[in-house]
């Protein structure tokens, strides 16, 4: 069983105060190629299971939230192995922003999430649920933070005060989750934020040496995920979020919770044995503010 590490859950209570460099959500192209022209300002990732109930209506209300906001965004909708109408709504609506990738079968939700990110392109990087339950609007104050604000994440928190919980939500899920966010709280880092919310931003360059560090394909990628972060003190900054809507929920306690917490307790393992090694990470992360010797 994973103990608590005091040294995490230090790095985790100062992030928000941490000394940390301002920077663009990634590294500059060089001015007039290809890539600067070509590259969005967001890459929203959605990852999708059997969704023909509400995906048009979701397509839709993304479309016309970029437009409003005026933002050059890609969505990447990755179907995860969807035996409904999922793929002809997909393939049948007309926008350019739109990328699809399609899974033969169910592989999990982060499986289809980094699939999406290995192609994403855009400067700030977010997935989010393919229901839309989080106001969207949060989505250009995450990637302002990114850009202006030097954090390497964003992610939301329904447990901070400001958050707007105005859906009820169903008993079971209400217990899968506090179930599973004791679990996380006992095996990894104490008072860890509510790791859960399908609602996250990453700066362009730090998402493409994250994604491929992580080995879950399912529920469990987002405490893998922020366990990485955190012991790499990355910035992470949290927001509130305003729940709009709550779909049906495919998490169930004896199928999906406990064998989630069973992966999480081997994170400590793979931490130690250098799975989870990023030179890159290291650097971005690096605050080292004194002057290196150099050698006459």
């Amino acid at each position: 069983m994973i103990t608590l590490s005091n040294t995490l859950y230090s790095q985790f209570s100062t992030l928000n105060s941490s000394l940390v460099t301002p920077a663009t959500c990634s590294a500059r192209p060089i001015s007039g190629s290809v890539l600067e022209v070509a590259q969005p300002d967001i890459s929203l990732v959605i990852p999708i299971y059997t969704g023909e109930s509400f995906l048009a209506a979701t397509l839709a209300e993304l479309d016309t939230y970029f437009d409003n906001a005026g933002l050059d965004a890609e969505i990447i909708a990755v179907d995860d192995g969807s035996t409904d109408r999922t793929p002809e709504i997909l393939s049948s609506h007309p926008t350019k922003r739109l990328h699809v990738i399609r899974f033969a079968k169910n592989r999990g939700k982060f499986a289809a999430i980094k699939a999406g990110m290995s192609t994403a392109r855009g400067g700030c990087r977010i997935f989010t649920d393919a229901d839309l339950p989080y106001d969207l609007e949060a989505i250009s104050h995450m990637a302002s933070l990114l850009k202006t604000d030097g954090f390497h994440l964003v992610v939301g928190d329904r447990t901070l005060a400001e958050s707007e919980l105005e859906v009820d939500q169903p008993l079971l899920r209400r217990l899968s989750t506090r179930v599973f966010s004791f679990s996380v709280r006992m095996l990894v880092t104490g008072e860890l934020f509510d790791t859960q919310v399908g609602l996250k931003a990453f700066r362009g360059d730090v998402a493409s040496v994250l994604f491929p560090l992580l080995s879950d394909d399912g529920f469990a990628g987002d405490v893998e995920l922020l366990y990485i972060a955190l012991k790499y003190n990355l910035a992470i900054r949290r927001i509130p979020v305003r729940l709009l809507r709550t779909g049906p929920s495919t998490v169930s306690i004896a199928g999906h919770s406990l064998p989630m917490v069973a992966r999480i307790a081997g994170l400590k393992r793979r931490w130690t044995s250098g799975d989870y090694d990023s030179d890159s990470l290291r650097s971005i992360a690096s605050q080292r503010y004194w002057r290196s010797e150099i050698d006459a």
